[in-house]
């Protein structure tokens, strides 16, 4: 029998508290402990377990281990992990579940913090437990949520989200409603509005009750697979100023919402790992005068809910509202836990009909309504009415549909229409003449035309929204009288 060279044998031992088992994906893990009633999970091959292994035999020879033993032994813990007596094991970021995933039994979430307590969630309430089972995967910007305590209303947000109408306070609650369920498909949250708005404050607030991270909001990527890389990285992804995206990346986001597979190549001629990821989505879309107007594909928008946010008529320092949204950040995040587990007490009593878009997120907020202050029907308005799906960014179309949020028809002369337009568009996105505008109109989805000839030959035309059918594709109807 060949000799085992010690630095081989020593590193092996310095490696005994680890606990090697295979995920549910396929990767070879190792449990680590951090205090007396946790540990941590990292990939065998990942820097975080090579940084724990190194300092481990560090201290005690006060060298750096030979890379030879180190390979040596990063291998037989693969082979311990893949051939060992410990069950595989799922290995989850920020949610896990037990039982059906779109029914669970339990939702546990991770706190992330160093006690590396977690959260438990059932239809009975939730309380906080020590880990010695349940497997999360971190990345460095992950950061810690904070200890639940006594919730309180939702109201309370209000303040801090800058939205137009009762309707996208809703919208947000059901979002966030959502992305608290387990498993996917989740809808994108779009946030339209001019600079100035609060955008981006809101989508930082969103995420910090869910997923808070050191860096909340990044740029979109320009290719599909850095896109995927950070869906693997974080459990919420925010990106900001997307004024279009091309088709690999809106193909890629339709995925991501629905559950996309992610390849990470192995070494040793192994099999690559494949992961299955859906992830929470929030879009950042401002209204910018120099960019041309762009309609999203149907896939796309057909995945969205939209909320508008109207510029700041007094804005006030970042620094004093996140000060502010501080104080209650606990509480919000104790009045999801309460809607997650009020919609697993309920979930199997909502009997919805003639949902068309994302049926088990409507289903999954309506059941977490009572505990968010709203009633069912608005937490389910998002999902049923075609007004919440973005369009994309037309400062002309988004500018006739504020008009008819005021009121329902429009009725006049095209050029009435254009010089009242003038104050509210940029000369940019403003056709230049009373015929071009009519012309636009007719063209415009989501608006119901209709021409009208006087009898001495003036020309006027009605303006409202059409309804029920997709914006995407609205018929639009001319008479003469």
């Amino acid at each position: 029998m060949p000799r085992i060279p010690d630095s081989d044998k020593a590193l092996l031992y310095h490696a005994r508290n680890a606990t090697p088992f295979v995920s549910k994906d396929g990767e070879p893990c190792a449990s680590l402990p951090a205090h007396l009633d946790a540990r941590n999970v990292h990939p065998i091959r990942s820097a975080e377990f090579r940084d724990w292994l190194t300092n481990n035999f560090f201290s005690e020879f006060q060298a750096p281990p030979p890379v030879g033993a180190y390979r040596a032994a990063i291998r037989t813990l693969e082979s311990q992990a893949r051939y060992g007596d410990f069950p595989t094991q799922k290995f989850d970021r920020r949610i896990s579940f037990e039982g059906d995933p779109y029914a669970p039994s339990k939702i546990i979430l991770d706190l992330a913090a160093d006690s590396g307590d977690l959260l438990e969630i059932t239809s009975n309430g939730w309380r906080t437990a020590s880990n010695l089972k349940h497997c999360f995967r971190r990345s460095n910007t992950t950061l810690p949520l904070p200890a639940p305590q006594s919730p309180i209303s939702t109201d309370s947000l209000r303040p801090f989200l800058n939205v137009s109408t009762d309707a996208d306070f809703a919208r947000c609650l059901s979002w966030l409603a959502a992305s608290l369920r387990p498993t996917g498909p989740y809808p994108i949250l779009v946030l339209t509005g001019p600079a100035g708005s609060g955008k981006s404050f809101l989508a930082r607030a969103l995420r910090a009750l869910v997923d808070p991270s050191t860096v909340p909001i990044r740029r979109i990527p320009a290719r599909d697979r850095d896109l995927l890389r950070l869906a693997f990285c974080n459990w919420m992804l925010v990106f900001d100023l997307v004024h279009r995206i091309g088709p690999k990346l809106s193909e890629t986001l339709c995925a991501l919402s629905s559950g996309d597979a992610y390849e990470i190549p192995q070494s040793d001629l192994r099999n690559p790992l494949v992961f299955q990821i859906s992830r929470p989505i929030i879009l950042i879309a401002p209204h910018d005068e120099t960019q041309r107007a762009w309609i999203p594909p149907r896939t796309l928008a057909n995945r969205t809910i939209t909320v508008d946010c109207p510029r700041l008529v007094a804005p006030k320092p970042e620094a004093y509202l996140w000060k502010k949204f501080e104080e209650i950040r606990a509480a919000v995040f104790t009045t999801l836990c309460e809607a997650v587990s009020t919609s697993l007490r309920r979930i199997h009593d909502v009997d919805l009909e003639n949902i068309t878009r994302f049926p088990d997120c409507a289903a999954w907020t309506a059941a977490a309504a009572p505990a968010l202050g709203l009633g069912e029907s608005e937490v389910i308005e998002p999902f049923t009415t075609r007004t919440a799906i973005w369009t994309g960014a037309d400062p002309l179309r988004d500018a006739i549909h504020a008009l008819l949020e005021v009121n329902p028809t429009w009725t006049g002369q095209a050029t009435d229409l254009l010089n009242h337009l003038r104050d509210r568009v940029p000369d940019s996105a403003l056709p230049r003449t009373p015929k071009g505008l009519s012309q636009a109109l007719d063209r415009m989805p989501g608006i119901y035309v209709t021409h009208i000839k006087g009898a001495h030959g003036q020309r006027s035309l009605t303006v409202r929204r059409t309804g029920g059918a997709s914006q995407q594709s609205d018929a639009v109807e001319s008479t003469t009288s």
